[in-house]
């Protein structure tokens, strides 16, 4: 994807971002910049030069608000896709596409679900306290993700134009006991199990991108209200702890990666920006 493209990409993902603004707050809805978009607003008021895509994030309660509000209010000229409005998507959150455009993800090259372009919605749940319980709760919660990813024909061992075995042989075993369980099955004890950390006193939350322990794990105190930061030619929210929720994540986040390392991360094969 040459400089223009991607420009032109990311000018229809801030235009998404602006419906999901316009949505919570005329229903009062908290969200936040998440990951590579919060870091864009801090360190170049914008998308990063290099980044291509877009993500907001939410607790799980105003999540799950959004999504029944978005389900009535939203524009017509995009598509909230979830696991129940597209039987053949495959994460356990959110994005909103552009409708009449293209974006193709390698991984889900062979699969019929929408692929337009995208922005992502992650719902944020609480961590257990407890270490033990917090280990299994992420490796079941791993396993379910890679058994929706299969059964729905994702190939996450095509990221890169070539296969990558160790990653093949992983699925292996998550693709033979995924002919024997529903989708629907899957959904259900997904949700049974994410949300057993909701009634405690937690002291962490992480979004359900995450596969590994401790990865995004965030302190629930940076969360405790939210700002407005300039992201290109809007404000939109960020949590109050911002720059705690950026070192956790990356470090100097202020210091850009070296050049080799800034590239895409989606292997997008196929874009069509749609009619203007």
């Amino acid at each position: 994807m040459d400089d223009v493209m991607l420009r032109n990409v990311q000018l229809i993902q801030l235009e998404i971002a602006k419906e999901v603004k316009r949505i919570c707050e005329q229903n009062n809805i908290s969200y936040f910049m998440d990951g590579g978009t919060l870091l864009g607003a801090v360190r170049h008021k914008g998308f990063i030069p290099w980044d291509d895509d877009l993500d907001f994030g939410f607790t799980r309660d105003n999540y799950e608000k959004f999504i029944a509000t978005a389900k009535k209010n939203l524009s017509s000229e995009f598509f909230l896709q979830t696991w129940d409005s597209d039987r053949e998507y495959g994460y356990a959150f959110a994005k909103i596409r552009k409708k009449g455009t293209i974006y193709q993800e390698r991984i889900a090259q062979d699969s019929d679900a929408n692929c337009g372009i995208f922005i992502d919605l992650f719902p944020y749940d609480n961590l257990p306290n407890d270490k033990n319980k917090r280990r299994k709760l992420i490796t079941k919660l791993t396993f379910l993700k890679m058994l929706l990813k299969t059964k729905v024909n994702y190939k996450p061992w095509m990221e890169n134009e070539t296969i990558n075995w160790k990653r093949w042989m992983i699925y292996l075993p998550v693709r033979f006991v995924s002919q024997f369980v529903s989708k629907n099955r899957i959904q259900k004890h997904y949700m049974k199990i994410v949300k057993v950390a909701n009634t405690e006193k937690s002291e962490l939350i992480y979004p359900q991108v995450a596969e590994k322990l401790g990865v995004w794990a965030m302190k629930k105190e940076y969360f405790s209200k939210y700002i407005s930061l300039k992201f290109e030619d809007t404000f939109f929210s960020a949590p109050v702890g911002y720059k705690e929720f950026l070192t956790d994540g990356y470090g100097d986040y202020m210091t850009p990666p070296p050049i080799e390392k800034r590239k895409n991360i989606h292997g997008i094969i196929k874009i069509d920006l749609g009619s203007k």
